[in-house]
């Protein structure tokens, strides 16, 4: 009967130290995988007195595009791939857009026929036209001439009379109204109508050409979304590829609430990868963004009891001894002190 107490004992200890021991070690992982939340003694070779170490990442200082489509349909084409070098205006995808392609074509065609003219039939048929409405004026004078010798005699009444002047003062008019016809056919189309002519196939042809996704600046293919045959639409965005300037980058830390007045525009510091030892490149504080947000963007860490706020800094890369590449996570160490002279 007295083993009881014993044995109670005894699994009451074992189960204190058990619990002691693992508050040991969270406490050692989260000191392990906290190190930018301190300013700390120089750690880093070149950097001489008091540090602020943070995480941040490599990317693009022009940013990332995700080019789409400006038109709906099915992708005819799409002429690079993955990781390839592009110049500012290279086509990089045409949309099928056979509908746009026959009204560019009326377009030029609308164009030619303005600036053609008329051909030498059609002047001959006005022209013709005209004759004939002359002849019919010549008829209605000389019958109007007989209606005021009859008008004098007494034959006829005013209203015969008024009838056949009438007539005689509309063919004029119609004979007059031809021959300008006839000058203007002969003459061929004026400058308006050419002109309007014109802006309608450039209308037409710059709507054409919304088919084509264009490189708005020189980078490199980072992803393909959409290959051929694939469909794009406008309600919804369907973007075809990423593109990034990867000829500049930048790095964007998070800086530690705590820290932000230990760091200014200016300052000069490196940075390492992981995977690699010692110190890969330097860079140089650029701009602070204004604006707090949560921490741990780059670096999660769900063991964390306290939300700390960061401030997002974005520094120029001067060096690097190894290659460096977009997204890559980077630990950055900064001298907390005033900025380096330019």
């Amino acid at each position: 009967m007295n083993r009881w107490p014993k044995r109670i004992a005894f699994a009451l200890a074992a189960g204190f130290l058990a619990v002691l021991a693992w508050l040991v070690v969270r406490s050692a992982a989260g000191a392990k995988g906290r190190p930018a939340d301190s300013v700390n003694q120089a750690s880093e070779p070149g950097i001489s007195g008091r540090q602020v170490v943070c995480v941040g990442r490599i990317e693009p200082a022009g940013g990332e595009v995700d080019l789409c489509a400006q038109m709906a349909g099915t992708l005819e084409i799409v002429t690079v791939k993955e990781g390839d070098q592009v110049e500012a205006g290279a086509l990089l995808a045409v949309v099928h857009a056979p509908r746009e392609k026959a009204e560019l074509d009326l377009a030029r065609a609308r164009l030619a026929r303005t600036q053609a003219g008329f051909g030498a039939e059609e002047l001959a048929a006005a022209a013709a036209q005209c004759e004939s409405v002359a002849a019919e004026l010549a008829l209605a004078e000389r019958d109007w001439e007989r209606a005021r010798t009859l008008k004098d005699q007494q034959v006829v009444s005013d209203d015969f009379l008024d009838i056949r002047r009438q007539r005689v003062e509309t063919l004029k008019k119609r004979v007059a109204s031809l021959q300008k016809q006839v000058e203007a056919m002969r003459r061929g189309p004026i400058p308006e109508e050419v002109a309007v002519a014109r802006a309608e196939v450039e209308a037409a042809k710059a709507n054409y050409e919304l088919r084509q996704v264009r490189a708005p600046f020189a980078g490199t293919v980072l992803q393909l979304y959409r290959h051929t045959g694939d469909a794009v639409q406008l309600n919804f965005p369907t973007p075809i590829l990423r593109l990034a300037d990867t000829s500049r980058l930048q790095a964007r830390l998070e800086l530690n609430e705590a820290d932000v007045y230990r760091i200014q525009p200016g300052l000069e510091g490196a940075f390492t990868v992981l995977g690699r030892q010692g110190l890969i490149g330097r860079l140089r504080v650029r701009t602070i963004l204004p604006s707090f947000g949560p921490k741990r963007l780059f670096d999660p860490d769900t063991s964390a009891q306290v939300d700390t706020r960061t401030l997002q800094v974005l520094c120029d890369i001067m060096e690097t001894r190894q290659p460096v590449y977009l997204g890559q996570r980077i630990t950055a160490v900064l001298p907390a002190g005033q900025p380096a002279s330019q």
